[in-house]
């Protein structure tokens, strides 16, 4: 199959770059999105920011899937969150047939094996960028990396080898990778961080230039590759094993250059946004809470995770928003858990 057109179904602020720097690019490609999103597209069009240039695009943008009219050499690009892939898949196959092919964006790695309850063709795709949706009709991409692609469970094949082609053409620098799911493992364990920043109120570059955030952060991480230690699992990044001193050591010898970001350019994760805009859910169960759950099966403690999972609990159930756990309550939070308040000290420079 060759795609003809790129359906981003679940256009938040991920969804609306890939999805409009692919239509800039002059590839088909349509939104689907939150009726306020879509309105505000129609009405003055999308407005896409990124560190280099402002653009204003004209793309197709609705709020169901059905007034996309999807048919044959459509792609399904799912940008819905994690706690909602299972109620978003059963639209998708009431309207597309099940050879449809569907891109998981998502964070996680639960998403994959449910899109495959619907359809036979599953592709992994890990996304290392960071982007935010600060107002309907408007996104902004704070920090651009890479993307990588793969099949379902393992494998490449040549609908990976367009996607990667087109994506590359349309400025996203993707790559194949033939174990995308050993990724998107290694993309979990970096993402546990995204409730370390949104419940002590931080965004990734004030993270990556102060000490003890970026100390915090290797804790967090180093506790979570423990308990995927323990469960037989490998994460891997695109070039191979997952080393967190060596993403601590490159994010520490950049610290100048976080040190003064402009607001505009403050990129915070998606859970950030969840609580600062009073969401009633978050992605956490599916990133910390995934981790506390293979750590109690496991026999692995992790008391690091199970706070920031409590702290996202308790900041959603009081409705306080982000902020609510500076580094030192959070550190007596992960203390009591861990049974030795005296001696334990994660997270310290």
């Amino acid at each position: 199959m060759t795609i003809r057109r790129y359906i981003v179904y679940g256009a938040g602020a991920v969804g609306s770059v890939v999805g409009g720097l692919l239509h800039r690019a002059g590839y088909a490609a349509c939104l689907v999105g939150r009726p306020a999103h879509v309105e505000a597209i129609r009405a003055r069009r999308l407005r896409l920011e990124t560190p280099t240039e402002t653009l204003t695009l004209d793309i197709p943008a609705v709020s169901h899937l059905a007034e996309a009219a999807p048919g044959e050499g459509d792609a399904i690009l799912l940008g819905v969150k994690a706690t909602q892939t299972a109620a978003a898949m059963a639209d998708i196959a009431r309207q597309v047939p099940p050879t449809t092919p569907v891109l998981c964006l998502q964070n996680g790695i639960a998403n994959e094996a449910i899109v495959a309850e619907y359809v036979t063709q599953v592709y992994p795709v890990l996304v290392l960028f960071n982007a935010v949706l600060p107002e309907p009709g408007r996104v902004v991409l704070t920090i651009m990396d890479f993307l990588a692609v793969g099949r379902f469970p393992k494998g490449t094949d040549a609908l990976t080898a367009q996607v990667a082609a087109d994506f590359t053409a349309a400025g996203l620098p993707t790559r194949e990778h033939p174990d995308a799911m050993a990724v998107k493992w290694g993309k979990l364990i970096g993402n546990l961080n995204n409730a370390l920043l949104a419940v002590t109120d931080c965004y990734w570059q004030k993270a990556f230039a102060t000490p003890e955030m970026l100390s915090m952060m290797r804790a967090v991480m180093e506790e979570g590759l423990r308990v995927l230690a323990a469960a037989g699992i490998s994460p891997a990044d695109v070039t191979g094993r997952f080393d967190i001193r060596a993403q601590v050591e490159a994010f520490a010898a950049r610290q100048a250059e976080f040190a003064d970001v402009p607001p505009e350019q403050r990129g915070y994760p998606s859970m950030w946004q969840d609580l600062h805009f009073r969401r009633p859910e978050t992605e956490v169960e599916y990133l910390n809470g995934e981790i506390v759950r293979l750590g109690e099966r496991y026999g692995v403690p992790t008391p690091i995770n199970r706070a920031l999972l409590a702290a996202v609990r308790e900041s959603i159930e009081t409705g306080k928003g982000v902020g609510q756990f500076p580094l030192e309550r959070l550190r007596e939070r992960i203390a009591h858990l861990a049974g030795s308040p005296a001696s334990f000290d994660v997270g310290r420079a």
